[in-house]
């Protein structure tokens, strides 16, 4: 199950009817369902999305100075002291919000 599969299923659980395996129903209309898209688009990213982001960022300054052998972002990261990778993280979260902030000018 994906990260936002199991957020998801935390915020909005299944609901059956009547003790029953049978799945409650529910019905919206468009402008309910262009809420539902805005408050996704608009949501901060979560912590999942971020660290994404700050491995990959790592990964791109440290990967040149290993021509001859290529560790994964994740041996970097690994490797990587605490501050580091707090300072990656940061730089992550600020690039991911002016993405999401420009999405929504």
């Amino acid at each position: 199950m994906s990260i936002a599969d199991d957020e998801a299923e935390k915020a909005y659980p299944t609901r059956y009817w009547n003790e029953t395996h049978v799945k409650e129903q529910f019905y919206c209309d468009t402008d309910d369902l262009q809420e539902a898209y805005l408050l996704g688009r608009n949501a901060p990213p979560a912590d999942a999305e971020v660290e994404a982001v700050a491995k990959k960022l790592l990964w791109w300054d440290t990967a040149p100075a290993w021509k001859d052998v290529m560790p994964s972002e994740d041996c970097f990261w690994n490797q990587a002291e605490p501050e580091m990778r707090a300072n990656y993280i940061r730089d992550a979260r600020e690039m991911l919000e002016i993405a999401r902030k420009a999405a929504n000018e």
